[in-house]
């Protein structure tokens, strides 16, 4: 058994109970007022009415009554059924600093306890959202993955202090590739980050953790918290801290770094003043915005509301109250009991009738068209996500009624939820009544044929597939309603629409036949010309050893006929060289046969003689071959000539220095 309102049970209980003490003392003084003014037997006399047993019966009816309407006021509820519930909403991760500088003092208490207070703030906004928090410093952990139960996120964010995270410094980098890790979905449009920092950076990497939030479609929102003129942080209770140069740190708000955070994922950069840190504002304006999703589909239990059967026995005894006389009949008479009553106590009567008549008035019943109603209202309003839930509140108690589900199908078609509304309208074409066969039938088409259109773009093949069932649902309703003229417009227009669209499609299918034609003509022309230059390659690869060949024989003969040359002329060379020694070597030969008379003759003058012979070699070589005899010349010859047979060219030696003369021999 449980309870909806339980606060009534604890104030309206003890109050009933007190004003019973209180009536039961007024009673107890006036029977002790009748009892001084006259004797017993003559207050029965004296006073008719004055009846205490009966005073005091009803006034026990009437604290009955009040305590049973205290009861229905509490509102019991036993009994169940189970519900399924569909929640829908967005991934939201706090991302929230706690390196050393949020203790700056700039922003009252500190920075810190400021931007916790503001998440506070939030949550109340949040309904069905999902939201897990992030704390970083140096690095960066997940205190709370996301979660539905808000009352966890809050012991986790009041948890949260400077010192939790042991490496200190401030990596935002860090910070989003942690948020965008504890994304479990990873659908970028329905997830955003709020970032709360002061934006002083020790890490770097900004822009690549930005650009890697925006390349999944993840959105950042940047809290900038502090001034810009900044603080002291403090450290302990009287000092502050200091650089190793032993100057005082000061924290500045960057607010640079935050909007290009923001300007890169397509978030928004927002300072953080008064109270809630613009976190309100924020979330109002761009994330509530979001498109949403199901984030969770689950079977509750739904007790039944059972304040009507204390109610009802409140009635009762306030009825059976007002049939109570206030009087005894006389002594020896008797009359009917409703004579006894008096005229505001029959007044009292009829109005306990007239509400036990009419039960609605008390909630006794609540049908169908009470929440249809009320639905309709909201609908008319705009407010279809509120229409929606009293449709489905009322098709609790009533699962079969069409009205229900033809109204809830269209509060949904209006959110653009039309797979839903199509699941609902099926339930009314599918009871069969002709009275719901038409619209129901019309409707599904409009929402088929919207899902057709949002998907043409996309999958033209679904979207055809969506429009010849729009259509088949617009024949049904011509069908149960011939009359409707809206029906055949539609028709006719769905109808164009697929026409138009196979014919693009088909267009785009020959457009892309021919583009593939053309690229494998221009692949079949490529691979010609490559085919071509292959051939052309192999045939030069062919020819040129044959042209190498030719030239290497070529160049092998110019250098043998070269080298030929060469020896030639070394052979000439070492020819007239030769010639020289034997022309030497014979003039020494003729001056040792010279008579000895002729060399005594010239003893005396030998040595000017030998200094003059030196230069006249050729002189006294002359002479010598013209002192000769025949038979010494013909000796030289024959000696000459065997030296000649004897040396080869290759076994001559060129002497350095000297230049050949003449033309090579003949005759080697």
């Amino acid at each position: 058994m449980q309870w909806r309102d339980p606060l009534y049970l604890w104030l309206l209980v003890p109050a009933v109970l007190a004003l019973g003490a209180f009536l039961v003392v007024l009673l107890r003084r006036r029977a002790e007022r009748l009892q001084a003014f006259a004797e017993a037997p003559l207050v029965a006399r004296l006073a008719p009415d004055a009846d205490q047993r009966r005073l005091l019966r009803r006034t026990g009816v009437r604290l009955a009554a009040l305590l049973l309407i205290a009861v229905a006021l509490a509102g019991p509820k036993w009994g169940f059924h189970w519900q399924e519930l569909h929640r829908e909403g967005i991934d939201l991760i706090v991302a929230l600093d706690t390196s050393r500088s949020m203790l700056a003092t700039d922003v009252k208490p500190n920075r810190l306890e400021r931007a916790k207070y503001a998440v506070m703030d939030l949550l109340p906004l949040l309904q069905g959202d999902r939201i897990g928090l992030v704390a970083f410093a140096g690095t960066a952990f997940l205190e709370c993955p996301l979660t539905l139960d808000y009352a966890a996120f809050e012991g986790s964010l009041r948890a949260v202090d400077v010192g939790i995270i042991p490496r200190g410094g401030t990596a935002i980098a860090r910070a989003i590739d942690a948020s965008l890790d504890a994304f479990d979905a990873r659908q970028g449009k329905y997830e955003a980050i709020i970032l709360i920092t002061d934006g002083e950076d020790h890490e770097g990497d900004v822009k690549e953790a930005a650009k890697r939030a925006a390349e999944q479609g993840v959105k950042i929102f940047t809290i900038g918290i502090g001034t810009s003129e900044g603080d002291l942080l403090p450290l302990g209770k009287d000092g502050f801290v200091k650089d190793r140069g032993g100057q005082v740190v000061k924290s500045h708000l960057n607010e640079d770094t935050l909007k290009e955070i923001a300007l890169a994922t397509g978030g928004a950069y927002v300072q953080g003043l008064g109270p809630s840190l613009g976190l309100d504002q924020v979330f109002r304006d761009h994330i509530a915005t979001m498109e949403r999703r199901e984030v969770a589909s689950t079977l509750e239990r739904r007790y039944e509301e059972r304040f009507q059967i204390p109610l009802a026995l409140a009635l009762l005894l306030l009825v059976a109250e007002a049939f109570i006389p206030a009087r005894r009949a006389p002594a020896g008479q008797r009359r009917a009991w409703w004579r006894l009553l008096s005229p505001a106590a029959r007044r009292r009567a009829a109005a306990a009738l007239v509400l036990l008549c009419l039960p609605g008035l008390v909630g006794w019943l609540d049908p169908p068209g009470d929440r249809a109603a009320e639905g309709n209202t909201l609908y008319d309003a705009g407010h279809y996500d509120q229409a929606a839930g009293k449709y489905s509140e009322g098709l609790i108690d009533a699962p079969a009624s069409p009205l229900l589900q033809f109204n809830l199908a269209a509060a949904y078609y209006k959110q653009g939820k039309y797979d839903e509304a199509i699941a609902a309208l099926s339930k009314v074409a599918a009871a069969g009544d002709p009275q719901w066969a038409a619209r129901a039938n019309f409707n599904l088409g409009n929402a088929n044929y919207r899902l057709g259109s949002n998907a043409e773009a996309s999958d033209p093949q679904a979207a055809i597939q969506r429009y010849e069932e729009a259509l088949t649902c617009y024949k049904r309703s011509m069908v149960a309603d011939a009359a409707d003229t809206d029906a055949k417009f539609n028709h006719e227009f769905v109808s164009r629409k697929l026409e138009e669209l196979k014919k693009r499609l088909e267009e785009q299918k020959k457009d892309q036949q021919q583009k593939q034609d053309q690229q494998q003509k221009q692949d079949q022309d490529q691979q010609q010309k490559q085919d071509q230059q292959q051939n052309q390659q192999k045939q030069q690869d062919q020819q040129q050893p044959q042209d190498q060949q030719q030239q290497d024989q070529q160049q092998a003969q110019d250098q043998q006929q070269q080298q030929q040359e060469n020896k030639d002329q070394d052979q000439q060379q070492q020819a007239g060289q030769q010639d020289q020694q034997d022309q030497q070597k014979q003039e020494q030969q003729q001056a040792a046969q010279q008579p000895s008379d002729q060399q005594q003759g010239q003893a005396g003058d030998q040595q000017p003689a030998a200094k003059q012979a030196q230069p006249a070699a050729g002189a006294q070589a002359q002479s010598v071959d013209q002192g000769q005899t025949p038979d010494q010349k013909a000796a030289h010859a024959v000696l000459d000539t065997a030296r000649r047979e004897e040396l080869g060219p290759a076994d001559m030696e060129r002497a350095v220095g000297v230049a050949g003369v003449g033309e090579p021999a003949q005759d080697w």
